[in-house]
């Protein structure tokens, strides 16, 4: 098989990789809040698992740090295959968990597995697109990947509805042990990656200048829509206690977000390629719209809310990581995803907290939805502009 077939082949089955490992997360965060509830846990357990995405997302950047200073491809190989293994084994032993402590450390764990591999995977996956352009390549792989994550909610809300919860989540090993096995199986085909084998395989010296104004102007503005993002675990746990529709419908719900994020993702990836930078406006403006859905909504409107839910999770995992290839030279990527990886979890997990205080004040919720959705559409109005004239470039 000549390279360019085995570049192909890569870039195919990391997007399977991630449907069968978002099967296994999506179908796990589809009933997280309403599981915690459930066992009777306070609300501040669904907050605790937002901590737990910043915490994953400490662990994007440590692995960035590793793969830029080593700059090697069996760490980037190895970082990705070892994250994706941690999910594979976590999620599902929630069915064993004992009290709602370790049902929110399992949570945790998975988020570790996801920041250890998320800088990897992404730096192999810019490689491996370049050949098709990077928004169209990340489409196609959030695409795959939303696949997955609309077959995991609706296996596990089915599974729920007749089983329970224990079986649901049980259920979700068997697409893991699959993503394993198909991330094995690229390594084995791409094992040296380009940009790697230019290294003289050394050390190398870790400066965080070189970045340039435009890429720390995008982790503020991104930061800002983090801040105002509620967090589905918050979501569910609100429409939980709010009685607004029963637990599988809140899978199914996100099921549909997850469908809607996947139908997007190869348009939302084109659009990136042609009018690059000026397509990340659209995410801050739904936001505002997610929040009043499920503050206000009647149960027969509540499945809108997965329109906007799924927009703004489908531009944070497909033009958002191809902006970072966009902004940044190769040599930097590793750590600049995890760099503007750590700031987008910590903004997360405190806006997380903030939804949290505000959940007896469905206003005061809205309220905040769009203060933060003004400030993130202002900054990346900036940044596209700067960008477009040339100022900030890579390097600058």
């Amino acid at each position: 098989m000549g390279l360019g077939s085995r570049v192909v082949l890569v870039f195919l089955l990391l997007g399977l990789v991630s449907l069968f490992a978002d099967m296994v997360y999506e179908g796990g965060r589809s009933i997280s809040g309403a599981y915690l509830a459930e066992v009777g846990a306070p609300a501040v357990a669904a907050a605790l698992i937002g901590v737990g995405e910043f915490l994953g997302l400490v662990f994007r950047l440590l692995s960035g740090y590793v793969a830029t200073v080593f700059h090697s491809s069996t760490v980037l190989w190895g970082s990705t295959l070892l994250g994706y293994l941690l999910t594979a084994v976590s999620i599902p032993a929630i069915a064993l968990a004992p009290t709602w402590h370790a049902i929110v450390a399992l949570y945790v764990v998975d988020r570790l597995g996801k920041g250890l591999r998320a800088p990897a995977r992404d730096v192999i996956l810019a490689e491996v697109s370049e050949g098709i352009g990077v928004g169209k390549g990340f489409g196609i792989h959030e695409l795959l990947d939303q696949l997955g994550a609309f077959a995991g909610p609706v296996m596990v809300s089915v599974l729920l509805a007749l089983y329970g919860y224990r079986v649901a989540y049980l259920a979700l090993l068997a697409p893991g042990i699959t993503a394993v096995l198909l991330v094995t199986t690229a390594w084995r085909l791409y094992p040296t990656l380009r940009s790697t084998s230019r290294s003289s395989g050394r050390a190398q010296q870790l400066v965080f200048r070189g970045y340039g104004r435009s890429f720390w102007l995008y982790v503020a503005a991104t930061s800002a829509l983090a801040l105002g993002f509620m967090h589905w675990s918050i979501a569910s746990y609100y429409l939980k206690v709010r009685g607004s529709v029963g637990d599988a419908e809140i899978g199914l719900i996100y099921a549909v977000a997850m469908l809607v994020d996947a139908v997007i993702a190869i348009p939302l990836g084109v659009l990136f390629d042609r009018i690059g930078l000026r397509t990340l406006l659209l995410a801050p403006a739904l936001v505002p719209p997610f929040v009043a859905l499920v503050a206000y909504a009647p149960r027969e409107l509540l499945y809108l809310s997965a329109i906007p839910w799924g927009i703004v999770m489908c531009s944070e995992e497909s033009v958002m990581r191809a902006s970072v290839a966009v902004l940044v030279e190769p040599s930097k990527r590793p750590l600049a995803y995890g760099v503007f990886g750590l700031v987008f979890g910590l903004a997360w997990a405190i806006g997380g907290y903030v939804y949290t205080s505000l959940l007896a004040e469905p206003l005061h919720m809205l309220l905040y939805a769009i203060a933060t959705s003004v400030a993130s559409l202002y900054l990346y109005a900036v940044l596209a502009r700067h960008h477009q004239r040339g100022v900030g470039s890579v390097g600058s």
